[in-house]
């Protein structure tokens, strides 16, 4: 993010350390200077896309001095970069929580970019495109258009959506994203490491953040010390994470009130009781017998039998393909749906100082939700 106190400690200690370790010319540390790249690693669900995009909307007068400093070169865009399967969910971001024309954005994908001019896109807020469009493979269906790479802009930012899958750094797309060029740079990825430390040193690398950008100090040091659980690359590797990367997770953000549990017993509706209890037997004997015999059984049937009876608890219209007629089904022939609609009404007529009281109901079936929505 643009700017932040303290860069990735290129004068401490333990840079020159790990530099010689290296075989690398201690002279050459570069100067300490404010970062320009960051990590965002927030949990799945928490946001990531729609905190970028408030940022990006905050820092929308200091894009502009970006560009009125080389209008011909740079741009006052953030260049969002991410896999054509996310790009649809950039725009429905914009167009839900932002009012009209607040974020000025293009697409550059596909044939949309044949009528976008290099001044449409230095004057954007946002430039919407995909890790496709950053090279020549963005011309492999459309031959003599532009790409991302040959429009030679300098782009005020960059995020790269989803920057988990650089992890390869010989790849064509992590060596397209290396060339272009931005003020800043922000990756947003819940999982900066998955599978090993060299996914990490991929996503620095992309940072350009020295010299901890140079892969032979992780090949030759940081790597092979963390694998040993080294004090001195642990500590290391945390400094440089508390430096360049914001990482909140949902046990932290959620500061909720302590969950209270209250079990309810409801009856089941005595027309469907003797249904349920022999659908219930029946599925006891079947697998029952299976498990004392030692015979092997389908487990795909006895999940689809044991999700039915979780149904059932829930309304006897879950069990119709196991019956032979098909009554007429109503909402009220569920226990539970009743219970749960008198509680609801009991609440939310009852609530006190609450202009709109409003209630969240969970459930493991689609149907079950559509059912109460109907009851409602």
């Amino acid at each position: 993010m643009p700017y932040q106190p303290e860069a990735a400690s290129t004068n401490c200690a333990t840079v020159p350390s790990f530099m010689e370790q290296a075989g690398l010319n201690t002279t050459e540390i570069p100067a300490a200077a404010t970062s320009r790249g960051s990590i965002l690693a927030d949990d799945m669900g928490l946001g990531k896309t729609l905190t970028a995009l408030t940022y990006v909307l905050a820092t929308h007068d200091l894009a502009v001095e970006f560009q009125w400093a080389k209008w011909n070169t740079q741009s006052s865009a953030t260049l969002v970069i991410c896999p054509l399967a996310t790009l649809s969910n950039w725009e429905n971001e914009i167009k839900l929580h932002f009012r009209d024309q607040a974020i000025n954005y293009h697409v550059f994908h596909q044939s949309a970019r044949k009528n976008l001019s290099k001044e449409d896109l230095q004057s954007a807020l946002v430039v919407l495109t995909t890790y496709e469009m950053t090279g020549e493979s963005g011309n492999r269906l459309l031959r003599n258009q532009p790409t991302i790479e040959s429009l030679n802009l300098c782009w005020f930012r960059i995020i790269l959506d989803k920057a988990h899958l650089l992890r390869n750094p010989s790849a064509n797309r992590m060596q397209n994203i290396q060339k272009l060029q931005s003020q800043f740079l922000l990756c947003l990825t819940g999982t900066p490491v998955q599978n090993r430390l060299a996914d990490l040193q991929s996503l620095i690398t992309t940072l350009k953040i020295a010299p901890w950008d140079n892969k032979l100090i992780w090949q030759r040091c940081l790597i092979p010390q963390m694998n040993f659980g080294a004090p001195e690359a642990i500590r290391t590797i945390t400094q440089l994470m508390t430096t360049i990367c914001l990482r909140r997770t949902k046990d932290v953000i959620l500061n909720l009130p302590e969950k209270i549990e209250h079990a309810v017993v409801v009856q089941c509706s005595s027309q469907w009781e003797p249904l349920l209890r022999d659908l219930h037997a029946n599925f006891i004997r079947d697998f029952g017998q299976l498990r004392t015999s030692g015979q092997r059984w389908d487990p795909a049937e006895f999940f689809r039998q044991l999700t039915m009876l979780c149904q059932l608890c829930n309304h006897p219209v879950f069990a119709r393909s196991e019956m032979l007629i098909q009554p007429t089904w109503r909402w009220q022939d569920s226990g539970k749906v009743v219970h749960l609609i008198d509680s609801l009404h009991t609440f939310l007529n009852g609530a006190q100082g609450i202009c709109r009281p409003k209630a969240v109901v969970f459930s493991s079936f689609v149907g079950f939700l559509e059912m109460q929505q109907e009851s409602a």
